[in-house]
C-alpha cells in the first residue's frame, strides 16, 4: 500500500509540474515504511553505491552504462537525487529481473544507507573542500565515509581513489582497491585551490613526485615515511587538457574518454574498477566508456541559437581548478559565464569562489560574464582576478545572450555553475530542470 501511495505521488508531482518526482516518492517511504528500502533491496541481485565530493553522479551513470552496455539490467537514481529519498525513490519502481543497483549516495547519508543497501561495492570519489555551511572542512567529510565504509557488510569490496592521502590513508586497510590518474608527459600545472598538503598521519608537509589536480597525487611524507599507495587501476591521460573528447589509457589499452578532463578520468577509473569487481573486465568497460556521454550538467553541450553552450559543474576550488584549467586551454571558447547561486543544495557559504583560480580564466582574456543568485559577489571576485565582468545578469538567459554577443562568430559558451544555477541554465535552455536525463543512458 505504502508503494502503491508513493508511485501515485511521484506521477501527480511530475502531472502538476511541482517536481521531477525524484524525492516525493522517497518521503513518503522514508515516513510511512523505513525498513521499505532495506526489504527492497534485497531483491538487488548486487549494489554499486558512489559516494565523496566531487564526481559522484558521473562515475555513477558511467558504471550504470558500462553495465547496461553487457546487457544487465540496472536500477539507479541518475538524476542525482542522492539522499535516502533518492534512492528508496529509485527503488521503489518495478524491477527488472536480477537488477544490480547503481547508486549515487551523498557523503552525510551514507552511513545511514550502507545498512539498508548491503553494496557489493562501495566507491569512494575524494574528498575535497564543498558545502562549507554543511560539512566544514573536508577532515569531517573523510571522518564520514570511513564511519561508513567501517559498517559494510563482510565480503563488500571498496573501491578509494588512491591518489587522495587523506581518504586513502582512511580505507585502505579495509583492503581498498586503488585507483587513480597520471598525465603521460608533462604534467599541466594546476593550483590546490586551497586544499590540504599535509600528512594524514603526522600532520606533516607532504611532497609530491606526480599531481594531478588540487591534494590529488603519488605524495610522500618525509617525517614519518607514510607514502601514497600505487593505484591498481590507474588511467593514463595521452592527450592536451581541453573541453571535447580526449585520447586516454588503461592497462596498455587505448581508448577516447568522451568526457574531458582529469576529473572525467579519475571518474572514468573509479568505473573501470568497480564494474571489474562484479565481474566486467577493464576492456569491456573501456569500449562502454568510449561511447558514454557527459550529461545532466557535467560537461554536456547544449545549443543555444547557433551557439553552442557547454554547462560545467562547478561547485568548490579544487573542482574549479580543474574546469577552468580546460576552459583555458581550449582555443574554440570564446565567452565564459560564471554562475553562483546559494540555495541549500549549493551551501549558502560561498567563499570557496575566492580559492577557485580565476586568475588563470583571466589570464585568457576571455569575454566573462557574472551570473546566478550571487552574480554580485561573483563580478567582485572576477574584478579582483583581474578580469572585469563584461556583464552581470542573474538569469541564466540574458547572462548566456550576453555572452554569446561577446564571442563572435564560431565561438562556444561555457558556463560554470553551481549546483541550482546549473539546474536553472537547463531549465531556461531546456524548458525543464531535468529534461533529457532519463533518456542518457550511453
Amino acid at each position: 500500500m505504502v508503494r502503491g501511495f508513493a508511485l501515485t505521488a511521484s506521477k501527480l508531482s511530475r502531472t502538476l509540474r511541482l517536481g521531477a518526482g525524484t524525492s516525493v516518492p522517497g518521503l513518503i517511504v522514508q515516513r510511512l515504511d523505513p525498513g521499505y528500502l532495506r526489504r527492497r533491496a534485497g531483491a538487488l541481485e548486487a549494489a554499486v553505491v558512489v559516494s565523496g565530493t566531487n564526481g559522484k553522479t558521473t562515475t555513477t551513470a558511467m558504471i550504470d552504462a558500462i553495465l547496461t552496455e553487457q546487457g544487465i539490467p540496472t536500477i539507479s537514481n541518475p538524476s542525482g537525487a542522492n539522499l535516502f529519498r533518492g534512492v528508496a525513490t529509485a527503488i521503489v519502481h518495478d524491477l527488472p529481473p536480477g537488477p544490480i543497483g547503481v547508486f549515487e549516495v551523498d557523503e552525510g547519508a551514507l552511513e545511514r544507507l550502507v545498512p539498508a543497501l548491503r553494496p557489493t561495492v562501495l566507491v569512494l570519489t575524494n574528498v575535497f573542500r564543498d558545502q562549507l555551511d554543511r560539512f566544514g572542512e573536508p577532515e569531517t567529510v573523510a571522518r564520514l565515509l570511513q564511519a561508513a565504509a567501517r559498517r559494510l557488510p563482510e565480503g563488500t569490496t571498496v573501491v578509494a581513489n588512491a591518489d587522495d592521502p587523506l581518504l586513502w590513508h582512511l580505507v585502505a586497510d579495509l583492503g581498498a582497491v586503488g585507483f587513480g590518474v597520471r598525465w603521460a608527459g608533462v604534467t599541466p600545472a594546476l593550483r590546490t585551490g586551497g586544499e590540504p598538503e599535509i600528512c594524514p598521519r603526522c600532520g606533516g608537509t607532504l611532497r609530491y613526485s606526480r599531481r594531478t589536480m588540487a591534494h590529488l597525487g603519488a605524495a610522500a611524507c618525509s617525517g614519518c615515511g607514510w607514502s601514497s599507495s600505487a593505484p591498481m587501476y590507474e588511467v593514463v591521460l595521452r592527450g592536451p587538457m581541453r573541453l571535447g573528447p580526449m585520447p586516454a589509457q588503461i592497462d596498455g589499452m587505448r581508448f577516447v574518454l568522451q568526457a574531458s578532463g582529469v576529473s572525467n578520468a579519475y571518474n572514468a577509473a573509479a568505473a573501470i574498477a568497480a564494474a571489474d569487481a562484479i565481474g566486467v573486465g577493464p576492456w569491456r568497460s573501456r569500449r562502454a566508456l568510449e561511447r558514454f556521454q557527459p550529461r545532466f550538467g557535467r560537461g554536456e553541450a547544449l545549443e543555444f541559437g547557433d551557439a553552442t553552450v557547454w554547462l560545467m559543474l562547478t561547485k568548490n576550488p579544487a573542482g574549479a581548478a580543474a574546469v577552468v584549467a580546460q576552459v583555458a586551454a581550449d582555443q574554440g571558447i570564446g565567452a565564459v559565464v560564471v554562475a553562483v547561486s546559494d540555495g541549500w543544495a549549493d551551501g549558502r557559504d560561498i567563499s570557496w569562489i575566492w580559492d577557485a583560480d580565476f586568475e588563470c580564466l583571466a589570464s585568457r582574456r576571455l569575454p566573462i560574464v557574472a551570473s546566478g543568485r550571487r552574480a554580485s559577489d561573483v563580478a567582485v571576485r572576477l574584478k579582483y582576478a583581474g578580469a572585469n565582468p563584461m556583464a552581470v545578469h542573474p538569469d541564466p538567459v540574458a547572462a548566456i545572450s550576453a555572452a554569446t554577443e561577446c564571442a563572435g562568430a564560431g565561438g562556444d559558451i561555457v558556463v560554470l555553475a553551481t549546483y541550482t544555477a546549473m539546474l536553472d541554465v537547463r531549465h531556461a535552455l531546456l524548458g525543464s530542470r531535468t529534461a533529457r536525463v532519463a533518456n542518457q543512458q550511453a
